[in-house]
């Protein structure tokens, strides 16, 4: 099967997680003997072609106002009149149009668009192309991608976000099939109605380990270190996570920080709590930051589509709680007693207080979590999504729909 997979990033340029998601699925379609190609966004109006790992990667020109991952301050006009272009950049229509139909694939699965838009869903069905759209953000429903206003999640979209993102709606119905990242995520597009007629599935996100050598178990150290790790800002509920570890404090818990503190909120919250050590470390590499730690606490307060720094830290027998946020109670379906309700910061410091005063607990629950992760490895990912795109490579190009009965049986096995 020959396959595009399109995505706004892909390594080595890398802002979280969704490239590294994409890499691992198509290394691992090339190695099961499928043709593989990748589009993805260059950070300049130039066009690029490189071999990453053996994979070809072409970088369509950025035809919009600006680059969206540099870092720079923005008017709010600026900001609108990047959104108004990316609904539809003519641009990028033309130029897929012809990449595609020299690349003659059998399917082209999309990811992250922001940057790129739905124009390339247009491009495809030009073609008489099979699209598989994979849900990882709000980008589609919300300019922001996060749904989160005002220091809330937004339980629906707003009316302005309604009218912005009414015309990606009636693209998103070029596409055959959507898979979600989680039930959550799907679900929230639906009722937006986003991918009217498209086959659903949900196929959790997966990553490889981060070592080839089987970690063990240790004891937990005393003081027992409480881990955060990810942007320090109101999404990642920085402020809760600093609550909840005080709330848990009899003067024997570190808290332990790695990431940007890009909004300069740190130095803040250290002066509020005193009481709590803390350690920063700043941006450091997620698998140098972990085996650090005792316990990691994932405190979203935006509904986080999947998360997997929730899971990513079994690997080194270090448990994890989390707040229900999102399709966070997903990743904890074989054990919901490790979330607690989003925002309570009360019931997550009594989590923490219990991991601290039973050993016997904190031993169980490092050992089920490091065999759970087995379960969001990358080959169990491989087998579903290789079952929707052969699926839709077989459907009639212009076709309202197709069976993935196969993925979708064995992602809820």
């Amino acid at each position: 099967m020959k396959l595009c997979l399109c995505n706004n990033r892909f390594p080595p340029k890398v802002v979280g997680g969704t490239e590294v998601v994409v890499y691992d699925l198509a290394v691992q379609l090339r190695d099961r003997g499928h043709d593989v190609s990748i589009l993805t966004l260059s950070d300049s109006r130039a066009a690029e072609t490189n071999v990453v790992d053996g994979l070809r990667v072409h970088s369509m020109p950025n035809s919009n106002l600006y680059n969206q991952f540099s870092h720079a301050d923005r008017s709010g006009l600026k900001k609108a009149l990047f959104g108004a272009l990316d609904t539809f950049n003519p641009f990028v229509f033309f130029y897929a149009l012809r990449h595609l139909r020299r690349l003659d694939v059998d399917a082209l699965c999309t990811n992250n668009l922001k940057g790129m838009g739905p124009a390339i869903w247009l491009a495809a069905w030009c073609l008489r192309l099979p699209v598989v759209h994979v849900l990882h953000d709000y980008w589609l429903l919300c300019p922001t991608s996060t749904m989160f206003r005002a220091g809330r999640a937004c339980e629906q979209a707003c009316r302005g976000c309604r009218t912005a993102s009414a015309p990606k709606a009636w693209f998103s119905r070029l596409a055959g099939n959507v898979v979600g990242v989680s039930d959550f995520v799907l679900e929230r597009h639906r009722q937006q109605n986003f991918f009217v007629g498209a086959q659903p599935c949900v196929i959790h996100n997966a990553r490889q380990p981060f070592s080839t050598t089987p970690s063990t178990a240790v004891d937990p150290r005393k003081p027992f270190r409480v881990g955060f790790i990810g942007r320090t800002d109101a999404t990642k509920g920085i402020r809760e996570f600093f609550a909840g570890a005080a709330a848990a404090n009899n003067g024997d818990i570190e808290v332990h920080i790695a990431g940007r503190d890009n909004e300069q909120i740190l130095d803040q919250l250290i002066a509020e709590y005193p009481g709590v050590p803390v350690v920063r470390y700043g941006f450091v590499a997620a698998k140098d930051f972990y085996p650090l730690v005792d316990l990691v606490v994932v405190t979203s307060m935006w509904n986080e589509p999947f998360g997997m720094v929730a899971f990513e830290p079994w690997e080194f027998y270090k448990p994890s709680i989390a707040f229900t946020s999102g399709g966070l109670p997903e990743v904890f379906s074989a054990f919901p007693e490790l979330t607690v309700p989003r925002g309570d910061v009360t019931a997550l410091g009594a989590l923490i207080r219990r991991f601290i005063d039973d050993p016997a607990f904190y031993r169980d629950m490092a050992r089920r979590c490091h065999t759970q992760r087995d379960h969001f490895l990358p080959r169990r990912q491989l087998q579903q999504f290789e079952a929707v795109l052969l699926s839709a490579a077989r459907q009639d190009r212009r076709g309202a729909g197709v069976r993935v009965v196969e993925a979708d049986q064995d992602m809820r096995s």
